[in-house]
């Protein structure tokens, strides 16, 4: 069992000897740079990351080599119904003004990802991103996911993670354009995903993680800090 004050800092040094540290920072800076918004790498953008365990204070995990770049930039948009009514109208035009500028691509993003990104899967909650993971009881082998094999004859080796799209009108509310709103949505949950997948490759021997990111009662919090004075975006790797 992992002690509190362990968990403080994240879980105990794998298999291997290995610190959660140095495993969890080379998997956020292996996924920030294959995930990119318009050809940019998200290490770009994102300039650190940082976790907390339960309620234990933050420790920082990543930081970026680069200075980074803003996110895009631009007024929210003003001539739509009443904004406060998106939550509630899947047809709400702001909507389809969102899923119009989401750039997200991966060499890990299954295709079907695109599929759940329109207005409908985003105003429901449906929409997630679908990524080639690596088998839990194999961390040493390579991402299942191969874009030039066939999902019908072969085991694509699927994950889903939730975009928890209401994210995007919280931050178009908060001042940010579409753009940037869709940018920060698709930011925060990819540092959510790898910060999850991390943990999950994090083992003691194979197939079980020094702490399961799936364990009952665990938080997992994690913060986004983006360039040039850019927010920090919340996210959770695991909410119990």
């Amino acid at each position: 069992m992992i002690k509190a004050t362990t968990i403080c800092q994240g879980p105990g040094p794998d298999a291997a000897g290995t610190t959660w540290t140095i495993h969890g920072a080379a998997m956020v800076d292996q996924w920030l740079h294959d995930f990119s918004w318009k050809k940019t790498p998200l290490a770009e953008f994102i300039t650190g990351v940082d976790v907390a365990f339960d309620e234990h204070p933050a420790t920082s995990l990543w930081r970026s080599a680069v200075p980074g770049r803003a996110v895009p930039s631009g007024p929210p948009l003003t001539n739509l119904p009443p904004l406060d009514e998106a939550p509630f109208n899947m047809w709400h035009p702001l909507w389809f003004e969102l899923v119009n500028v989401w750039h997200l691509t991966g060499t890990w993003l299954h295709p079907e990802s695109h599929f759940c990104t329109d207005q409908l899967a985003f105003a429901e909650e449906r929409a997630y991103l679908y990524v080639g993971c690596h088998d839990r009881e194999y961390p040493s082998g390579l991402r299942r996911y191969d874009p030039d094999r066939s999902p019908i004859s072969h085991d694509q080796g699927v994950t889903a993670f939730p975009l928890r799209t209401f994210r995007a009108l919280e931050f178009h509310a908060d001042g940010h354009c579409p753009e940037a709103a869709m940018l920060l949505c698709a930011g925060i949950a990819v540092v959510e995903s790898a910060v999850h997948e991390a943990l999950e490759m994090h083992q003691s021997s194979p197939g079980i993680p020094v702490l399961d990111p799936h364990a009952s009662g665990l938080t997992v919090k994690v913060t986004a800090h983006w360039a040039h004075g850019g927010p920090s975006t919340v996210g959770y790797a695991h909410v119990p």
